[in-house]
């Protein structure tokens, strides 16, 4: 808005004296149609993100659901047939064949897939500290099938969603090990004394829940994000630079041999 001030003399006068409408003149800027406006065009480039959508229904993106009720686990994915496999595998050909059979055994059981690699490691030597564990311990086939089974669904439960609180995973644990500990079938089976159980959670404590923001890397993980701008085009300045730059290499190049001789 324009705005002219007309003042009758050169002495100060104060606001009080002048009238608004005599000594104001003002002057509103032109309205704009909608017809005026610029319409900004559609770009293909910026909403290609919304086509990646589809993968929020993949894992671990995907929307963790409702939470499985704990159960005994007896032969639920471990069985009596394959510890007793493993074991005459170990025997026959030692730690090697030990680490191959279990390495195998998590993908065929659909623990993780063959191409994550660092998972497929974790859960191989997760499995090896449970066995030397039960070992330790002189746990029968059951025992260590069940340990072996908690050990493996509670890893499950932690891969269902992909924020998954360390609290929700070792209450689930603690779930799983009464199921384990107090005869009250079918819901639960005493397979566990009181003192296993305190040991089993202590031992599943100190190598799971204290290593869970590893074991997440190591089960998701870790993603680098780059943030592109397809729309900002370099200045002059910037192009007269890089002319610059290019003009001032090629005096700098040194001279070949013929040149020197």
């Amino acid at each position: 808005m324009n705005t002219i001030l007309e003042v009758k003399s050169e002495q100060y006068i104060s606001d009080t004296d002048i009238a608004p409408q005599e000594h104001i003149a003002s002057k509103s800027a032109p309205i704009k149609t909608l017809s005026d406006v610029i319409i900004i065009k559609k770009q293909a480039s910026a909403p290609s993100y919304l086509f990646s959508l589809r993968e929020n229904q993949a894992p671990p993106f995907r929307k963790a659901g409702k939470q499985p009720r704990p159960m005994v686990l007896v032969g639920a994915i471990l069985s009596d047939d394959d510890i007793w496999t493993m074991i005459s595998a170990t025997a026959a050909k030692g730690e090697a064949e030990l680490k191959s059979y279990l390495g195998n055994l998590v993908v065929q059981k659909g623990i993780t897939t063959n191409v994550n690699l660092r998972e497929k490691a974790f859960l191989v030597l997760l499995m090896q500290e449970a066995i030397q564990y039960a070992a330790d311990r002189e746990f029968d086939a059951i025992q260590l099938s069940c340990l072996l089974n908690m050990y493996l669904t509670t890893h499950l439960e932690f891969k269902r969603g992909y924020w998954a609180q360390p609290s929700d995973v070792w209450a689930y644990f603690q779930e799983l090990v009464i199921c384990h500990s107090v005869e009250d079938p079918p819901d639960a089976l005493e397979i566990y004394d009181p003192n296993e159980s305190y040991n089993i959670l202590s031992h599943f404590h100190t190598i799971y829940i204290s290593n869970l923001p590893l074991i997440h890397i190591l089960t998701f993980g870790v993603y680098r994000l780059k943030f592109t701008w397809p729309f900002k085009k370099p200045t002059d300045k910037v192009a007269k630079k890089t002319d610059k730059d290019k003009k001032s290499a090629k005096k700098a190049r040194p001279k070949s041999a013929k040149s020197n001789k």
